[in-house]
């Protein structure tokens, strides 16, 4: 099942109480090491910290997660996309590429991939621009607001307008930072300032198991509304269509 399918096993793993997360990464660098790719289920087997039967068990667990498309998956499919890109570019190399996944799959994780690349020395602001390009995706700041936002946009607009004061977006932020406070797209802006069919707002991440939902301020509307944060930490406004996270 490739990268993702190991990030889940070993989230499994540790989730059961099976084996520890640092068992993991042992096995994880091994599996690095080897040339012939052997599965982490197996390698933690061979290592002493899964047995057969339970080993067999988050197979079961893992390939059924897999079909139903469970959360950690989904997260990862934007992710996996900008890195697969960041390695096609020779940006990355798949070693890199595997070990930011893995950190990005870490409970508590809510950086981009972009941001752990950056992070980690592998890429720069500027690569990170280039692969969101890629992505139809651009950092834009707000002069007046101080906010800055990862706007999903798919025609070159001479102007992009603030979500919060209608201010003129401008490109990059100030900073060195990729971080942005909130993400929106310019197809979901224009649509709920006319009228006619709005379309679909993108597809976010299934909550992970037991979310609970909250009561948000919007910072971006300042409309109250009670969402579940998702896989990636994340709400969206129901009103402006806005993400951002908590």
């Amino acid at each position: 099942m490739g990268a993702s399918g190991d990030l889940l096993f070993g989230k499994l793993a540790t989730g059961k109480g099976y084996c520890t997360q640092e068992q993991v990464d042992k096995c994880v660098a091994i599996q690095a090491a080897d040339p012939d790719r052997v599965p982490l289920g197996r390698i933690l087997v061979q290592e002493g910290f899964l047995s057969e039967e339970q080993h067999s068990e988050l197979l079961a667990l893992q390939r059924k997660n897999m079909i139903a498309v469970d959360p950690l998956h989904r997260k990862t499919k934007e992710a996996t996309l900008f890195g697969k890109l960041a390695v096609h570019e020779k940006l990355v190399t798949e070693e890199q590429l595997n070990e930011c996944l893995r950190l990005q799959a870490r409970d508590g994780e809510k950086r981009t991939l972009g941001e752990i690349m950056v992070s980690r020395g592998y890429l720069n602001r500027a690569q990170v621009e280039q692969l969101l390009g890629r992505q139809l995706k651009k950092i834009m700041s707000c002069p007046a607001c101080q906010l800055s936002f990862t706007v999903v946009t798919v025609a070159p607009q001479k102007k992009i307008s603030c979500p919060r004061c209608r201010g003129e977006l401008r490109e990059g932020k100030p900073s060195d930072s990729v971080r942005t406070d909130a993400e929106f797209a310019t197809t979901i802006v224009r649509a709920m300032r006319t009228e006619g069919p709005k379309p679909s707002p993108p597809e976010r991440p299934a909550p992970p198991p037991g979310a609970k939902r909250l009561k948000v301020n919007c910072i971006i509307c300042n409309n109250t509304f009670e969402d579940v944060v998702d896989a990636t930490g994340r709400v969206r406004c129901p009103s402006c269509h806005v993400t951002y996270g908590l």
